[in-house]
């Protein structure tokens, strides 16, 4: 009976499966037809090394390829850029610069695609000499301190790197640093920062290609000073000439803004300058000091503080002792009176002998008026002696009246 099934009509059930088959292709190909896709592939580098031994080193003309292949509709959403890896060996490096892509699938999908083609599927290699150069770290800061506060100083560990790359790419660097946060700080702080590159307008290089450091985390420590007012003190050593004093001294500014740590800008209310020497001085002083070379250690001066101060030490002459009429006033001689010292008066016969003696000793130049420092008599018996003002009564006839001495002396001159 089954063999009957497959013996009769052989022909014609052999036809029946041939043309179910070509209905089933139809329908698979109309419901899920084969389309080319593609995925775009990281290119990998082997043997990067290989040009180590001449001190150079190389850049590919590209660092990913195109893989293309074909696959049906309902396959396609399972195949991603994992499912392949391409790579070229710069061991097949040769003098045209050139060296190909290879691929594989992976994952078992090869199973499930065909036709499969790689673009572009030779890489171009340039090779360049290597560079070494030596950068110091500078630091940049962002945000401000506290008020009141500054930072003063950022010190990094190291203090230099070594960068390595290729000519073109070292060429382009001008500087290396590091860039810290100091918003809102009062007090010293460390850390650690990323090396940062710049070219030579001060931005930023994040686009570099094979350049490496030998310190990529750099240490650091930033010091921070507070900044307060500070009122200046100035002395004086020395006596000026004779006849000659001291008057006053003015100190411009008075005050300056110093910053330094917190404990010692604390304790400070004034800073005395040096003392200045007016001995045997004539005219006044003036000193200017440069501020930022005479300040204690660890204290600055503040942020755009100017460090001249100017000192003025004003010396003054004494001024002439002068008599009633504005004449200098000669010293005493030993025949007048002292006026500390005044000598007791002597009855009119004892004084005319010592008055006719000292007239014919003198010359008549040397007569005597209120302006000398001679004590004088009065009407009344009283001394007149230096600073004293000799009482005047004047007669009927408006006419000064003599005192006795006066008209001793002019008898005696005539």
């Amino acid at each position: 009976m089954i063999r009957r099934f497959f013996t009769e009509n052989f022909s014609l059930k052999a036809l029946s499966l041939f043309l179910a088959f070509i209905i089933w292709v139809l329908v698979v190909n109309v419901s899920k037809p084969e389309i080319s896709d593609s995925r775009t592939v990281t290119l990998e580098v082997l043997n990067q090394n290989a040009f180590d031994s001449d001190a150079k080193t190389w850049v590919a003309d590209r660092t990913s390829v195109t893989v293309s292949y074909n696959v049906r509709t309902d396959m396609r959403s399972s195949i991603s850029s994992s499912d392949f890896r391409a790579y070229i060996s710069l061991s097949d490096y040769s003098i045209t610069g050139s060296v190909p892509v290879y691929y594989e699938v992976l994952n078992g999908k090869e199973s499930i695609i065909d036709n499969i083609q790689i673009r572009p599927s030779v890489v171009k290699i340039t090779l360049e000499n290597i560079q070494k150069k030596k950068f110091d770290i500078k630091y940049a800061t962002t945000g401000d301190p506290k008020s009141g506060y500054r930072v003063v100083n950022v010190a990094s560990s190291p203090e230099s790197v070594y960068i390595t790359g290729k000519e073109s790419e070292i060429g382009r660097i001008s500087a290396v640093g590091i860039e810290i946060d100091v918003t809102g700080i009062s007090s010293n702080q460390e850390g650690i920062a990323q090396l940062v590159y710049y070219d030579a307008n001060g931005n930023k290089l994040t686009n570099l290609q094979g350049v490496t450091s030998n310190e990529d985390n750099i240490d650091y420590s930033v010091t921070v000073h507070k900044e307060k007012n500070i009122n200046l003190l100035s002395s004086v050593t020395g006596t000026p000439a004779a006849g000659y004093q001291y008057e006053s001294t003015t100190v411009s500014p008075d005050s300056v803004a110093l910053s330094s740590l917190p404990g010692v800008i604390d304790s400070m209310t004034v800073f005395q300058l040096p003392e200045i020497n007016i001995n045997e001085a004539r005219d006044s002083v003036s000193v200017t000091y440069d501020l930022s070379q005479i300040l204690p250690a660890g204290v600055e001066l503040a942020k755009d503080q100017d460090p001249q101060i100017n000192v003025l030490v004003r010396i003054e002459k004494l001024p002439d002792i002068k008599d009633n009429h504005g004449n200098p006033a000669p010293a005493p001689s030993p025949g007048q009176a002292n006026p500390d010292n005044p000598t007791p008066s002597l009855p009119e016969s004892e004084t005319l002998p010592h008055q006719t003696e000292a007239s014919s000793e003198h010359s008549e130049s040397e007569s005597v008026d209120s302006s000398e420092p001679s004590s004088n008599v009065t009407e009344s018996g009283r001394e007149v002696h230096d600073g004293e003002t000799k009482p005047e009564e004047n007669d009927s006839s408006g006419e000064t009246e003599q005192s006795p001495v006066e008209t001793v002396e002019e008898t005696s001159h005539n």
